[in-house]
């Protein structure tokens, strides 16, 4: 027995000791440890060496790096960890980036409590495997108490291959196009960080997002502000987005759908109707649209159903509106067009945080599930009533944190899930200048749970929070006067019909004041952000609404002015300005071509309704078009 117990002991020795060896040498790179200073171009450290007035690093290790290099870089090229420690260093390269991690097991910066540090690259690179001021092949990680400025004048301030985490320190970065790019994951777990981007994202991520702490001050002159071509999730932190896209968005336009015509894939476009592989389209006899026999689609003798609940109410009273629809006074959207797998790659989740997004397009956009569990987040959204403050492809739900949203009317999207605490959509009957101040207070106490004054124009108001509660009544006021009353109701509570008169300040169209031309789809009515008109006989009105009212997948090409519209096999192409559409890729001729009005893109309805495979009845005493 002891024998057994003296060899059980030796080979626990043995392991433990084997486990010891590979921890050791794991750690060994930290013993080499040199410093540059690149006042005098000179190292010390095994590995570092100066070659052509670069920096060159060869084997692990840990560098102090001071001084300043007017040309040039510092290369690293290692199978080990290196780390290099910014003590008041100062990079520019006219041809490249500043410091170029090719290669290393792990890319680790410090930056020194109390020291300022400064990267710049040129506009051109002579190698152009690498595209940020601060480049790395592998995982890089960033931490330190100090000042770093970053200016990415190729592409990207910060770029990294795979991922690159971000503990703290104060990270200053304009950039070109991306502020700071991961194409895996992208993680802030805190520090401040203020960057700007010209062309691209101040943040993108290509497979995961995820902000757990930290100060954030993000601006994108051109496009969104932070994108994930996957995940996006906020625990924490303290974010303010400006962009003049999507203020915070996944996936792309190129995310997968349920269309089974298609194997299950959105069409791609871009810009060019699709080919059918050698076969010809439908063929269109004096330009007339497909036959169907002479009798439309059938529907059982019923027109669809919206979950058991009527179209919503278009005289000025609150109207129930199931959730996962759009608000401004127009019935919600079909249901979600991607699959499950899909939603989950492409979500949004906030659990935590106080964010601020000030964006042109979308303020959440998100290409799968929207989901709000926590935090507050505050939008001021788009002025543009083809966008709105919140969206998602999937499903929307909001379980808890504090929302106030506000935007132009028309494209706001409802949740689909609210049930811990309800939900007010808020349609004002006209739009209110920037700076306008509206708020909802109790009727009977007069306590006010919320007040706002956005900073851009907005005709919707979207509130959510623990404060308001079901079954208790609140009025809406704005600047100081009560144009609205509603009881909450558990879930999603819709309030006032929007006249969408977008810049026409607070003396516009009231409630229940009807439009010249009103339209209807299947029994619903549709409201539309600019009021449909009338083209050499023909009515043309919003495409987005209209075609969502139909059921159809919708496709925008802003670089060649063309919407798409995809149902059941077909796919129908028009351009503004252009009287000759597409149907299947055959040339058919309009009556009236596209135009825009007011930033909203109007197309034919009857052209657009019958290619789809419905009748289109024109009562000329109403003015009502009914599509069947």
């Amino acid at each position: 027995m002891k024998k057994l117990i003296s060899l059980l002991l030796c080979v626990i020795m043995s392991v433990g000791c084997t486990a010891c060896s590979a921890a050791n040498a794991d750690e060994a790179w930290k013993n080499n440890t040199g410093k540059i200073d690149l006042d005098k171009m000179s190292v010390s450290g095994s590995g570092a060496s100066v070659t052509d007035g670069n920096i060159i690093i060869t084997k692990g290790g840990d560098f102090e790096v001071s001084g300043t290099l007017s040309d040039g870089m510092i290369y690293v090229n290692s199978e080990e960890k290196v780390k290099l420690r910014l003590s008041g260093a100062s990079i520019t390269n006219s041809d490249g980036p500043a410091i170029y991690f090719d290669n290393a097991e792990k890319a680790l910066i410090t930056i020194t409590e109390g020291t300022e540090n400064y990267l710049t690259d040129g506009k051109t690179y002579s190698d152009e495997n690498a595209d940020g001021a601060l480049f790395s092949n592998d995982d890089l990680e960033i931490k330190g108490d100090g000042t770093l400025t970053i200016s990415g004048n190729y592409k990207h301030g910060i770029a990294g291959d795979d991922d690159v985490a971000i503990e703290n320190g104060n990270i200053n970065i304009t950039s070109y196009e991306h502020g700071i790019k991961a194409n895996d994951k992208l993680w802030v777990s805190g520090g401040e960080i203020t960057a700007k981007a010209e062309t691209g994202k101040p943040m993108k991520a290509g497979a995961e997002l995820v902000v757990d702490a930290g100060t954030l001050d993000l601006t994108s002159t051109q496009s969104e502000g932070m994108e994930s071509k996957g995940t996006l999730t906020i625990n924490g932190g303290d974010i303010s987005v400006t962009a003049a896209d999507d203020g915070i968005n996944t996936g792309n336009e190129n995310t997968a759908t349920t269309d089974a015509a298609n194997g299950g894939q959105r069409p791609q476009f871009d810009g060019q109707p699709p080919q059918f592989d050698g076969q010809q389209p439908p063929q269109m006899a004096d330009g007339q649209p497909p036959q169907f026999d002479g009798q439309p689609p059938q529907f059982d003798g019923q027109p669809p159903q919206f979950d058991g609940q009527q179209p919503p109410n278009m005289d000025g009273t609150m109207a129930s509106f199931e959730p996962g629809q759009r608000h401004g006074g127009m019935p919600g959207p079909p249901p979600p067009m991607i699959d499950e797998e899909t939603a989950a790659a492409h979500a949004i989740t906030i659990n935590g945080g106080k964010i601020y997004v000030n964006a042109g397009g979308d303020g959440i956009d998100s290409n799968g599930n929207l989901t709000i569990n926590g935090g507050e987040l505050t939008v001021d959204g788009p002025t543009n009533a083809g966008n709105g403050a919140l969206d998602s492809e999937g499903t929307f739900a909001v379980n808890g944190g504090t929302i106030i949203a506000a935007s132009a009317a028309g494209m706001n999207q409802n949740p689909s899930a609210c049930e811990n605490q309800p939900y007010a959509a808020i349609n004002l009957s006209a739009s209110q200048t920037a700076g306008t101040e509206v708020s909802i207070r109790e009727t009977a106490s007069g306590n006010e749970i919320m007040k706002y004054a956005p900073s851009k124009a907005y005709q919707t108001i979207t509130y959510s929070s623990e404060k308001l509660k079901a079954g208790t009544e609140y009025a809406v006021y704005v600047e100081g006067e009560q144009t609205e009353t509603f009881t909450a109701q558990s879930g999603v509570n819709q309030i006032g019909t929007a006249s969408f008169g977008m810049f026409g300040g607070r003396g516009g169209m009231r409630h229940g004041q009807n439009q010249e031309i009103t339209v209807f789809v299947n029994g619903g009515r549709i409201n539309f952000p600019v009021a449909p008109v009338t083209r050499n006989d023909t009515t043309l009105v919003g495409f987005r609404a209209i075609l969502e009212a139909l059921g159809a997948n919708v496709t925008w090409d802003d670089a060649t002015q063309t919407a798409i519209a995809e149902k059941d096999g077909t796919i129908i192409t028009m351009t503004i300005g252009s009287t000759t559409a597409t149907v299947n890729g055959q040339a058919v001729e309009m009556l009236a071509a596209p135009e825009l009005v007011s930033d909203s893109t109007l197309i034919p309805v009857r052209f657009i309704s019958e290619n789809l495979g419905m009748t289109v009845d024109w009562d000329e005493q109403t003015k009502q078009i009914n599509i069947h």
